[in-house]
Formats: structure tokens, sequence, C-alpha cells
């Protein structure tokens, strides 16, 4: 395949550019009080110009058209996932209290985030081909045993999270799919008769305390529920345009842990003000309508199901974040995409940005 940068959708790359700009700056500010500084922001850089490369690379070398037409690529990549999920079960350290990174020197990978891609990957391939009888018991049964696998995986790290979205994930592109919402109802219901007898019968006492501090975790405000009342007097301090680059009090005097991370906005708010998170949406609004648009224009059922699943989840695990930054969601310890600091979730959606350019590339010839 030619490499050329004609091929390249720069309104695909803008947004993600802007993003990754917004993400250094922040951080950067965010680790001025450090003993050094510069270390956070170095490694964040490499990972954004190594997923650059790997975008890059994908756009132009991949051919998308082999997830449609080789199972074993598929399936592979699922299998995969699962061993990983596994493996970072028996070998992974315990990292704030999950066991969900795997560690090569001074990076750390979290297979969980290549589980979500690979099942997205899978669904789409399924429901391309099934489209029609999604409906059928046994087609609803197999989604939800690959979905079933990573959610119980995700589940015993644990990161209750994770499992959760895998749900959602799959339920998003049920609905994509066009299942119809008579058939959606009984799903639900069924969940939920399920969800009843799990509490009852099944959950131990420290697991059902464990849900139970998720979903409030107002409960604990010197302990997991602190980062969410910092938040949120960080972006209710900020002004319109903001304290300025290293002026948050709130961050700087480090009343907010976790402000690199999944606490991300209210930090960013808190320096950028008001008119930078309107910047943020205005940029996520860009990139969301580029893959909507390359969806629609895709010659075949798995490349649309692929680019509306990605950005159905992608506004999903967006909502999920500021909802927990606002504090009107649980906390999940879903990343920020683009912006908050880490390389596994941004190396995933690099990926799958960089498939979804190679959609649009393909569909051009």
């Amino acid at each position: 395949m030619e490499i050329s940068w004609k091929k390249f959708s720069f309104s695909l790359i803008i947004p993600i550019f802007l993003l990754a700009l917004f993400s250094l700056l922040t951080l950067y500010s965010l680790s001025i009080e450090d003993a050094s500084p510069l270390q956070l922001f170095r490694k964040q850089l490499f990972w954004f110009v190594f997923c650059f490369v790997v975008f890059y690379l994908i756009a132009n070398f991949f051919d998308y058209r082999i997830l449609v037409n080789q199972n074993f690529f598929v399936i592979g990549l699922y299998i995969l996932s699962l061993i990983l999920l596994i493996a970072v079960l028996l070998f992974g350290p315990k990292i704030k209290g999950i066991t969900g990174w795997i560690t090569f020197g001074n990076f750390s990978f979290q297979p969980v985030e290549l589980a979500k891609l690979s099942l997205i990957i899978l669904l789409a391939k399924y429901f391309a081909i099934w489209h029609i009888e999604i409906w059928r018991p046994q087609r609803l049964i197999a989604t939800a045993i690959y979905t079933g696998l990573c959610a119980f995986l995700a589940f015993l790290q644990p990161d209750m999270g994770s499992a959760i979205f895998f749900i959602l994930i799959w339920i998003g592109m049920l609905l994509i799919s066009g299942l119809k919402f008579k058939h959606f109802a009984i799903l639900l219901l069924i969940f939920i008769i399920l969800s009843f007898i799990g509490w009852q019968y099944f959950l131990q006492d420290y697991q059902k305390d464990r849900i139970l501090t998720f979903f409030n975790p107002a409960h604990d405000p010197l302990g997991s529920g602190y980062n969410v009342i910092q938040a949120k007097i960080a972006i209710g301090s900020a002004s319109l345009l903001g304290k300025g680059l290293g002026q948050g009090l709130i961050t700087q005097l480090h009343f907010l842990p976790e402000a690199k991370t999944d606490f991300f906005f209210a930090a960013f708010v808190e320096e950028w003000g008001i008119v930078g998170a309107l910047i943020l949406f205005v940029i996520y609004g860009w990139l969301f309508f580029q893959i909507y648009h390359i969806g629609v224009k895709s010659e075949n059922n798995f490349s649309k199901l692929f680019c509306f699943g990605y950005l159905f989840i992608l506004i999903l695990q967006i909502t999920i974040n500021l909802g927990a930054n606002l504090g009107f969601l649980p906390v999940t310890g879903l990343p920020l995409p683009f912006l908050s600091y880490g390389g596994s979730n941004l190396l995933i959606n690099f990926i799958a940005l960089g498939i979804i350019q190679n959609i649009k590339n393909i569909n051009r010839k």
C-alpha cells in the first residue's frame, strides 16, 4: 500500500493533535511542583509520538478487510486478550488495589484495554454476519458469553468499572446492530433478575460492600469519595478563563491525588476555566463527527459497526469520566480519552482510529 499523506483525513488527525497538545501542557503544569517536573511530560510525550507512529502504520499498511474475511485474526485477538487478562491475575502486581497491569521495566500495560478493542471487533464481525438474526436467543447468548468472560475476568481484578464497561459495550453494539426495543427490554429484565439472584445468593459481604462503595463513594468521604469531593471543589472554584497553568490551588497543593489520571478534567477546568472546557467539548465533537462520517460512508456492515461501535464507547467513556468528575456518576477508574496520563488506553484508542482511517483510505479507492 502506497504511503501518502494525501490519504489521510486531516480533519481526523487535527482534533487528536489538539487533544494531545492540551494533555501535554496540562500534565506539565500539574507536575511543576514535583521533584522531576519534566518526567511525566516526557513519558506522555513518548506515548503520543509512539501512538501517532502506530496510527500511521495501521492506516497505511494494515488492511481492515482481513478482519472481515479472516476469522482466525479476530478470534485470535480475542483469545490473546483473555490470556492476558488471566495472566495479569496470576502474575500482575497490585496497584491501587487492582491487579490489572503487566509491567515491562518502567512501563506498564493494562490488558483490559486490549480486551475492550478485541470485543468491539469480535461483536462487529459477529453482528455483521448475523444482523438479520440478531434477536435469536443463540445469537444473543453467544455474544453474551464473549462479553461475560471479559467482564468476569475484569471483576476478579477487581476492576468494577471495566467489568461494567464491557457489559455496556455489548448493549451498545446490540442497539447499533438494530436489536428491536422489545427484545432489548426482555434482555434487560433477565439481567435484572440475574443480578438480584446473584446479589442474594452468590456475592459475599465484602463483595457487596465493594459494589455499594463503588456506586456511592460519598459514604466514604476520606476514602473513595475524597477525590470526588475535591474534584467538585476544583471545578466549582474555576472562573471563566481559569486560574492559569500551574496556578490551580486544589491541584498544585495535591488535594486532588488523581489529578493526572481519573480526575484530569477537574484539574483541567481549574486551570483552563469554563472556556477551556468548552473548547475541549468542541474538539471532541469534531472528532465524533469525523468518525460518524467515515462510518456512514463505509462500504460494508463490519466497517459501519466498528466505526459506530467505537464512537459509542468513546462517547460513553467520556460521559462516565466527566460524570465522575462532576459527582453525577460513580468513579470507575476510566481515563479521559486522549487527555489523561497513561499509555494503555491511549495506544488502544490510536489503534482504533488507525483502523478507522484505514477504512476511509480503502473506501476512497
